[in-house]
Formats: structure tokens, C-alpha cells, sequence
């Protein structure tokens, strides 16, 4: 690994959001993450800083020529 896994927080100031919406998002599939560990109710989840990147990257509007 060459980077230190994000928290939610992080990705949340990345993004502009709030940190229940990366939640929100990683629980549907729609930012990918890491589960490292999962309890009766809760679970401690990572994010890849590349991920995000390329995450905002895939969603670009009007930048390119798409």
C-alpha cells in the first residue's frame, strides 16, 4: 500500500459533503471503499485516495470533450 487509506471525513471535505452522505454513497456501491472490519453495527471503512480521484475524474462535466 503507498498511501494511508482516507476516512470519511477526508473524502467528505474531497467531495464538499457531508460525512453521512459518504456513508450513505459507500453502503450503496456508489463510491468504492474498503471494509477493514464489520461489527454488529457499525463498520470501519476506508477510502482510496485514487479511487476518489478517479471517481471525480469518471464525473466530470463539460471538461472534456464528451
Amino acid at each position: 500500500m503507498r498511501e494511508p487509506l482516507l476516512t470519511a471525513r477526508q473524502v467528505a471535505q474531497i467531495l464538499n459533503v457531508q460525512v453521512v452522505t459518504v456513508y450513505a454513497a459507500s453502503a450503496a456501491g456508489r463510491i468504492p471503499s474498503v471494509r477493514l472490519w464489520e461489527g454488529r453495527r457499525r463498520a470501519l471503512v476506508r477510502f482510496r485516495r485514487e479511487d476518489i480521484e478517479a471517481l471525480v475524474r469518471d464525473r466530470l462535466v463539460g471538461s472534456q470533450g464528451a
